[in-house]
């Protein structure tokens, strides 16, 4: 099997309010929009229709912001059938695999299979030892140039009842929908790439935990895996636009999964209210992957990965930090390491007994939870400083966010919340995000937003409760505007609300600073979800008092925020004015992915040529000037 190099040339890289309708409103603005990766020159004009949808909002990370169109020459035509290849048929079918195929490349009758290997003298792959250990498991080979490869990069710019849309297959359309409601990426990066490539979906369960999952594996594979955590609660396509892309367009091969959140369709939220602490799996879930994708890949190119790198944004980064620890735990017992290395972008912290235990009496209780830097605190803190957005005092005013430095009454708050000052642009913004759905026959949801929202899903989570039992803390405004329960449950509550019981299950969450593979740790200070100080400097502490600190780089980027596709500015009403978008936001933040490519690049360098990365530091940027292309950064 020819492998390419790992790295360029250059370095020798929702819930509980019952079923939503959806309603959506298409307005076409031409934006002249760069398009370039920073992997491909390319020079394209971006077309934004904007498709406001409708429905429920996932935790950590947006809803459905619009569509973005890439005006493109290419015509998408689609075939179905029971085969995958543009060739000859391939059977798909194993003993161990329900599995069918279908064709959605441009041309399925040219003389190109897709099923060999096209390096002369070496061994074709076994691409159906994929599917193996899947259930409903379906390949579909993708050529590239036209297709969109299997990234789906032209899905980015279809359209909903458009007629290249309905021109898909249904289980394309699926795909179409399900990337699209997780535009996490700037439109300054819209993946363009299309690498051909093999595609394997299906349902993976080991020990009782199942999670629906995507292997995308480039026809010129580097002989690297990396395995996604998946940000927020979302569905398994979610990191098509932030991460995928670019590491298929590298020839890593990528896996990613759902976390189990989303299985059959269910909307993420809603399962952090089943009472079964689902989250508990969530690390656990990334070794699954890698287990499983290093035996595929191993199976059907007769070698096993150089190495497999874990990455991930947002509670996907809390995964990466939590698998590499579980990972370490396994070396201990005498099995293999998993993991090589892993990238962690803006990753959720939940502290373990050592740090929450403040008075050293071996017992964390309730009070000291409470008092812990993690999640639920940090949002509901939030929540409570800026205030609902209709009461009276809220903090949520233009005239507050004009101010300099912004909401100047509430940084006190803030700050020992664990948000750095530098995210004081977008407070207001996420106090306030879901608070336009009241105008789409969703009145609960007046003065929502992910502050109030995050805090009452992840707690309900913790507590075990369902949406009824819920109800008592709900973020939801009430009938008649009555102001939602959260603030005046929290503020009544005792020990944050927590017990005994709710402590041992956050224990169970806990991430212990301790690994034994190279961690990469991106956070920017403008981070407005999960705040610097409580989500990566709190780790970073952890790391240097219970692990090994030269094993850790942590890089803060200077006005770097948390999803890159509200850094663009547009999507959101940062002031409160009842106008998205005009304030101009985008000059106050940078975009995080280059330097998340920048850090997995030097990761590698690290792992495989045992170049350590540079040491942690706070990175100076241009808010006015992003940078697009990794490799033209240096940390």
């Amino acid at each position: 099997m020819h492998i390419r190099s790992a790295l360029p040339t250059s370095f020798a890289l929702l819930v509980a309010c019952g079923d939503s309708a959806v309603t959506t409103t298409d307005t076409d603005t031409s934006t002249g929009t760069d398009t370039s990766t920073g992997t491909t020159d390319t020079d394209a004009t971006t077309t934004t229709a904007t498709e406001t949808t409708v429905a429920p909002p996932t935790t950590g990370e947006p809803p459905t912001t619009g569509d973005i169109t890439t005006t493109d020459d290419t015509t998408t035509t689609t075939t179905t059938g029971e085969t995958t290849t543009t060739g000859d048929p391939v059977d798909t079918t194993s003993d161990t695999t329900t599995t069918t195929s279908t064709s959605t490349g441009p041309d399925t009758t040219g003389g190109t299979d897709t099923t060999t290997d096209t390096t002369t003298g070496d061994v074709p792959p076994d691409l159906d030892a994929l599917v193996v250990g899947l259930d409903g498991g379906v390949r579909v080979d993708w050529l590239g140039g036209g297709d969109g490869g299997i990234e789906h990069s032209t899905y980015w710019g279809l359209v909903k009842g458009s007629a290249e849309y309905d021109a898909l297959p249904a289980s394309e359309q699926k795909k179409v929908d399900a990337m699209k409601a997780s535009i996490l990426h700037s439109a300054q990066r819209v993946p363009t790439s299309e690498t051909p490539g093999v595609e394997v979906t299906g349902a993976l369960t080991i020990e009782g935990r199942t999670q629906e999952i995507v292997l995308a594996v480039p026809t010129d594979y580097n002989g690297r895996l990396v395995v996604l955590g998946t940000p927020g609660t979302r569905n398994e396509w979610s990191s098509h636009g932030v991460l995928l892309a670019w590491l298929v367009s590298q020839g890593y091969a990528v896996v990613v999964g759902n976390k189990g959140m989303t299985n059959g369709g269910v909307d993420g939220n809603a399962t952090m209210l089943n009472k079964q602490h689902p989250s508990q799996h969530w690390g656990t879930m990334l070794l699954d992957l890698g287990l499983w994708a290093g035996e595929r890949l191993t199976a059907a190119y007769g070698e096993a990965p150089v190495a497999v790198y874990a990455a991930g944004l947002s509670n996907g980064g809390y995964q990466v930090r939590r698998a590499l620890e579980l990972d370490r735990l396994r070396v201990l017992q005498g099995e293999p390491a998993v993991f090589a290395g892993g990238l962690d972008w803006a990753g959720v912290y939940w502290p373990d007994a050592r740090v929450l235990d403040t008075d050293a009496d071996d017992v964390v209780t309730p009070a000291e939870l409470a008092a812990g830097d993690h999640l639920i605190r940090t949002n509901e803190a939030a929540a409570l400083t800026m205030r609902w957005a209709y009461d009276p005092l809220t903090e949520t005013t233009p005239a507050n966010y004009a101010q300099i430095p912004p909401y100047p009454n509430a940084q006190a708050g803030m700050q020992a919340a664990g948000f750095d000052p530098a995210s004081a642009t977008i407070w207001g913004a996420y106090n306030t995000a879901f608070d336009y759905l009241k105008g789409f026959g969703l009145p609960q949801f007046k003065g929502v937003g992910y502050y109030n929202f995050t805090g009452y899903v992840f707690r309900a989570e913790l507590m075990g409760h369902d949406a009824a039992e819920a109800a008592a803390y709900s973020c939801y405004t009430g009938p008649n505007d009555e102001p939602p329960a959260m603030y005046e449950w929290l503020a009544q509550a005792q020990d944050g609300g927590f017990t005994e019981e709710h402590v041992e299950w956050a224990l169970l969450n806990a991430t212990t600073g301790e690994f034994s593979a190279p961690l990469i740790s991106v956070h920017g200070d403008g981070d407005g979800l999960n705040g610097l100080g409580a989500h990566a400097l709190s780790y970073r502490a952890a790391v240097a008092a219970f692990g090994t600190p030269s094993q850790h780089r942590l890089y803060v980027v200077s006005h770097g925020g948390h999803v890159d596709a509200h850094s663009d500015g547009v999507g959101l009403d940062f002031d409160f004015d009842g106008t998205i978008g005009e304030e101009g936001a985008a000059d106050r933040f940078v975009l995080m992915q280059p330097y998340a490519e920048r850090a997995f690049l030097y990761l590698v360098d690290w792992v495989e040529n045992q170049v350590p990365a540079p040491a942690g530091k706070t990175i100076a940027t241009d808010p006015a000037n992003d940078v697009l292309d990794a490799e033209a950064l240096s940390f």
